[in-house]
């Protein structure tokens, strides 16, 4: 759990307000980032569907798939919105991702990070690691 100081410039509140998962998914690449990661890839589209990230792990030896789930509420868990049939799509998405990025070798890795955005207070980031796998 990562609280990060509250955003008090008004261009940070503006886009926290206008757009909030496309500013969770902002922070969730600087936060990954900040620990190591290497974003490849921001949306990701593919005929089966889109990916929030992809990234490769500190060691560079795991390429990962990265769900956001953003929510303006302080007390939901807004990445427990990632559903059975959501991992269902974002396992179809693994091959041709990997493909995509030319790392169809490496281990493959699903996370989910979520972010709450509350209004007047911390802003909160969750990492989850390894949070699904192919069964």
């Amino acid at each position: 759990l990562v609280v990060l100081p509250r955003l008090a410039s008004p261009i940070a509140q503006r886009r926290r307000r206008r757009n909030p998962g496309q500013y969770g998914e902002y922070l969730a690449g600087r936060f990954l980032r900040r620990h190591g990661y290497r974003i490849i890839a921001r949306n990701l589209r593919t005929r089966f569907g889109e990916v929030d990230l992809v990234a490769l792990t500190p060691d560079r030896g795991t390429l990962v798939i990265v769900e956001v789930k953003t929510a303006l509420e302080p007390d939901l868990l807004p990445e427990l919105r990632v559903d059975f049939d959501k991992q269902r799509r974002l396992l179809k998405l693994a091959v041709p991702v990997a493909r995509l990025c030319r790392r169809e070798n490496m281990p493959l890795r699903f996370d989910i990070v979520g972010v709450n955005l509350p209004a007047n207070k911390r802003i909160s980031i969750r990492h989850h690691p390894g949070a699904f796998q192919a069964r």
